[in-house]
């Protein structure tokens, strides 16, 4: 497989993260008629949290397939051993940040506040929810001190089990691989409502399939690209519109199912986001853009922007002692999560990405002779 630039996905990312970001700051609010307009409107594009983790899960499907045809010489100790580095090194930082705040700044229950506020810092730090957050133990609230950490304990455990995903997806044809992933998506969902809804098994199944949607894009890239040129300028609006519509409103398909199989949302979602993701490298327009130097600075520090910009939402609440949501608080979060981050990107994940690819170098190396 050849390996075709992939720059473009790194602002996508970065442009995901900030969807994230407004996403948990509209969520401070209690549900009410505006809060409805935003959520059915096209402003609903600036704040589609849910449908931007979506987006992560299909990019990382691409970015693993592409590490795995890089290190697989390497085996699998060392693609999972740097695959924990970049991920759950960054996490563990990100984790002793959040409890510090819970520990230091939290006031507990904030009654003009949403629900989804009041379940992160509502309580003291206890010693049981640090270790269930460090080794990811049991049932647990995952949002517990920081809003975001969730979509982690899933990106960890497919990341773990990918050559298995690899196993099953890699190689095959597009429509096959693309059944693979529905199949995979139907069936975490039903898992989550019936045998395993007491866990977050289900859940991880669920999101695999996504992975498998990342994986097909990353193995037939040239293949895409080319279909796409081919396209006169009708079609690829068409597609284009398509794309944007599933990707934003595929979560609305929510409405006719039962509140169980909510989750089954994801799948139009899905393709919407993996067509975003053909659309992001194939056209020029859009590749310069999400290339541009504030983009790509962006995507450079989308981790950690995802990691961090809870913290800081619950911090500044906090320290403002505010009573309610305002949109003042806006302009001091947005700026300061971002300086937050580039720091932590510094100072923190920076060199775990570093060490984690020496890793991969390191076990390329021939064995000299004497040691055989």
């Amino acid at each position: 497989m050849n390996v075709i630039r992939t720059r473009e996905l790194d602002g996508l990312r970065g442009i995901a993260a900030l969807m994230v970001v407004f996403w948990h700051f509209f969520t401070l609010f209690p549900v009410n008629s505006w809060t409805l307009v935003w959520k059915l409107s096209p402003l609903y594009m600036l704040i589609a949290g849910r449908e931007a983790v979506v987006i992560f899960f299909v990019l990382s499907g691409f970015a693993l397939d592409r590490m795995w045809q890089k290190a697989k010489n390497a085996g699998y100790a060392a693609f999972a051993f740097r695959r924990a580095i970049r991920i759950y090194g960054p996490y563990l930082g990100a984790l002793m940040l959040a409890i510090a705040g819970n520990f230091l700044l939290s006031k507990g229950y904030r009654e003009g506040f949403s629900p989804w506020f009041n379940r992160t810092w509502p309580v003291p730090v206890h010693s049981s929810d640090v270790l269930q957050h460090v080794f990811f133990l049991g049932v647990y609230n995952t949002t517990l001190f920081n809003a975001a950490f969730w979509s982690l304990v899933h990106e960890m455990r497919i990341s773990l089990v990918f050559p298995v995903l690899l196993a099953l997806a890699a190689y095959r044809e597009p429509f096959r691989q693309v059944a693979i992933a529905v199949v995979l998506l139907i069936m975490g969902t039903f898992m989550t409502a019936t045998l395993t809804k007491n866990t977050d098994l289900g859940d991880s199944v669920h999101f695999a399939g996504l992975f498998v949607f990342g994986i097909c894009i990353s193995e037939h890239q040239s293949r895409l690209e080319q279909w796409y040129q081919r396209l006169n300028r009708f079609r690829v609006m068409a597609f284009a519109v398509a794309a944007f519509i599933l990707f934003f409103y595929g979560r609305l398909a929510v409405h006719v199912l039962p509140l169980a199989y909510a989750s089954m949302l994801d799948l139009p979602v899905g393709f919407g986001a993996s067509g975003i993701v053909v659309f992001a490298f194939s056209s020029a327009r859009t590749s310069n853009l999400l290339t541009s130097s504030l983009v790509a600075w962006l995507g450079d520090l989308s981790y950690s922007v995802y990691l961090v910009h809870s913290t800081v939402l619950f911090a500044l609440v906090n320290l403002l002692n505010l009573g309610r949501p305002g949109w003042a608080l806006l302009c001091l979060y947005v700026p300061l999560t971002i300086l937050v981050a580039d720091r932590f990107h510094a100072w923190i994940e920076r060199p775990l990405l570093n060490w984690s690819r020496m890793v991969t170098v390191m076990s390329r190396l021939p064995v000299p002779r004497s040691l055989t």
